[in-house]
């Protein structure tokens, strides 16, 4: 008895510290940080709470360093606690460094267990100082109101869901799928972000396209399917009148259709739609419907067609057809040929579109 009460006396003692505790007031906690330049001439910024009493004011530490790493050190050296990444929910790094490969600029988080690998990754148009020195008074902490601006556009399908830090290196070493990340563009009156749609990757190197939102959503639909909402816009040309049509995607199915030896592929998707916008008489009849369904068929075939196009040209394959191929034709990654055969493959899109529903009225 006496031995088991020394034992649980050192177990006490023994327990009562943390090997790893960090306390937060020796620390500057970053919630957004951005990084611009290449590789041995670099610039970072770090943004970091500065009012205990109002979490939306900040000041924004900027560093020069040759790498990642050697910029956040020399960034400590300007501040009177440690840099502390531990609750980074956003990263954002400038196009023209995309250009050279990015995994680079991803390392360093993927190396120290305190940094997490759930943060949001965004390319910015221009300086990435821009985008997080913001004079604007916003709703909620930097860091906290870009994680909810990008989510939102998740919801809406234009931004790829849960995209993170842990997916995207994921993705990067991907040999069947290639990287299409999120795109912000400025706006110049208030500095505030702008979704601007989706930057393609050709392997880890930024192909130099930018799909718009228009063509992100479509994008979003082929690689994850819908999220919370998805809505298209038309002008359906009627006669000499135009009239505003706007579709709610309720469900969405897609098949992807090896076509035999040649490097072919059917597309074949399905849409059923609730008809959000169309003020004009008679949508209930059967005729209208059926005339707005092929109009709706043909023209999200052709805004298909046109998207997966620049994907081609940009050597880029978001919707990872590159996986099927590579189960099938296995060859063509042992002979390294299949991003010469992506950008000549031959894709038919089948599309398909049910109203089920037009309006609140119905």
């Amino acid at each position: 008895m006496r031995q088991v009460t020394i034992i649980c006396i050192l177990s006490v003692v023994l327990l009562a510290g943390c090997w790893d505790e960090r306390l937060y007031k020796n620390l500057s906690v970053i919630s957004i940080a951005g990084v611009e330049g290449h590789i041995g001439d670099l610039k970072a910024y770090y943004a970091y709470p500065s009012s205990a009493e109002d979490p939306t004011k900040f000041t924004v530490i900027e560093s020069h360093g040759i790498t990642p790493r050697d910029a956040r050190n020399k960034a400590d050296l300007k501040m009177d606690n440690t840099i502390d990444l531990s609750e980074l929910s956003t990263l954002l790094i400038a196009k023209e460094s995309v250009y050279d490969d990015i995994y680079p600029f991803l390392d360093i988080y993927y190396r120290n267990a305190q940094n997490p690998i759930t943060s949001k990754i965004a390319i910015t148009e221009g300086s990435t100082k821009d985008f997080i020195d913001i004079k604007e008074q916003l709703p909620s902490e930097l860091g906290e109101f870009y994680e909810d601006f990008i989510e939102s556009f998740e919801r809406d399908t234009i931004f790829p869901k849960d995209l993170d830090l842990q997916q995207a290196g994921s993705i990067l070493f991907d040999e069947g799928k290639d990287l299409a990340l999120p795109y912000l563009k400025r706006d110049e009156k208030h500095g505030t972000p702008i979704a601007a749609g989706l930057a393609l990757f050709n392997h880890r190197r930024f192909s130099g396209t930018i799909l718009d939102v228009k063509d992100s959503l479509l994008l979003n639909l082929l690689m994850n399917g819908k999220a919370d909402t998805a809505r298209m816009t038309f002008l359906y040309k009627e006669k000499d009148k135009k009239t505003p049509l706007t579709i709610d995607i309720i469900k969405f199915k897609k098949k992807l259709k090896e076509q035999g030896n040649t490097p072919k592929v059917d597309l074949n998707v399905t849409f059923e739609v609730n008809i959000d916008e169309f003020p004009s008489d008679h949508i209930g009849e059967e005729r209208i419907q059926k005339d707005l369904e092929k109009y709706l068929e043909k023209n999200i075939k052709s805004n298909i067609d046109k998207m997966l196009k620049k994907c081609q040209d940009a050597s880029s394959d978001p919707i990872g057809i590159g996986r099927k191929f590579r189960a099938s034709r296995s060859n063509l990654w042992k002979e390294g040929h299949w991003k010469e055969v992506y950008t000549t493959l031959q894709l038919n899109t089948n599309v398909k579109v049910k109203i089920i529903r037009s309006g609140i009225l119905k």
